[in-house]
């Protein structure tokens, strides 16, 4: 399907990336990642940087700084490179070889120093220890259900030193419905993305679907891409990090977005490692 919209019109000549795909965390995120970066920003100031205040406020009431930090689901690398610039050792993991693309060309731009690693949340492994784990983006809601997020969380927990704290962020069931329910269109320099969701009738599973156009000089490029999300019980969360020995030191409740006229959008945990773990 192509969009019959602005840059349409523009009179430029087209081409077909040919994205089509869809997909939790990979290759959904592969089929964009070019244009990611530039979406975020058509909402104005970037997530990362909304939720950083409360993010660094945890890491230094748990384990202070300096430290050595993982940020799982990385992707183009916005939350490890801003953690870097505070002087902390980063290593930044994506199941999605072009979102790391991005995220590489973007620290060595800024000449930071960031080893990115192609992996799973759900089954990696690292070198060494760390003092910290983050998780942003509301990554973990593209898990299937309870079992992956042990999963996660138990890789989580394997590399943390003890009394390290692993932080996560999660959309609430009051996000998808105050921003995966109606269809959107975002607009930014050059690009242009359509959104319209289809909620399943059983389960807590909703789809973004997105048509993509972007122009590159005088080309207008076309893409597709779906992503799947759901939402998590709160009982779930508990139970699946208990389950790994991941003790809850605080639930954030919270809302980034000033348009949205909403309460408790996301949840910021933070859970520290306990000394069996």
């Amino acid at each position: 399907m192509r969009l019959s919209g602005a840059l349409c019109r523009s009179g430029c000549a087209t081409a077909d990336l040919g994205w089509e795909g869809c997909s939790g965390k990979a290759p959904g995120y592969d089929l964009f990642a070019s244009v990611y970066d530039d979406w975020q920003r058509t909402y104005g100031l970037e997530y990362a940087q909304l939720v950083r205040p409360y993010v660094d406020d945890c890491l230094v009431r748990v384990v202070g700084t300096p430290y050595r930090l993982l940020d799982l689901a990385c992707g183009t690398g916005t939350h490890a490179l801003a953690q870097a610039a505070c002087g902390n050792e980063v290593i930044g993991l994506d199941l999605s070889s072009a979102m790391l693309a991005v995220a590489r060309e973007k620290a060595a731009r800024n000449r930071q120093e960031i080893h990115f690693i192609h992996g799973d949340m759900r089954s990696f492994d690292c070198p060494k220890p760390v003092d910290a784990v983050t998780c942003l983006y509301a990554s973990l809601n593209h898990l299937s259900g309870p079992d992956e997020l042990r999963m996660t969380f138990r890789c989580a927990a394997m590399h943390l030193r003890p009394g390290g704290t692993f932080i996560f962020d999660l959309n609430t069931r009051a996000a998808f419905e105050a921003l995966w329910r109606s269809p959107g269109t975002d607009l930014g320099p050059g690009l242009r993305i359509e959104r319209e969701y289809i909620w399943e009738d059983r389960g807590p599973w909703v789809s973004m679907h997105m048509c993509i156009e972007r122009q590159r000089g005088h080309t207008v490029e076309f893409g597709r891409a779906t992503l799947r999300a759901r939402w998590f019980d709160d009982a779930d969360v508990r139970g699946a990090l208990a389950s790994e020995g991941l003790a809850v030191e605080d639930v954030i409740s919270f809302n980034p977005f000033s348009e949205v006229d909403r309460d408790e959008i996301k949840q910021l945990w933070t859970t520290v490692r306990g000394p069996d773990t």
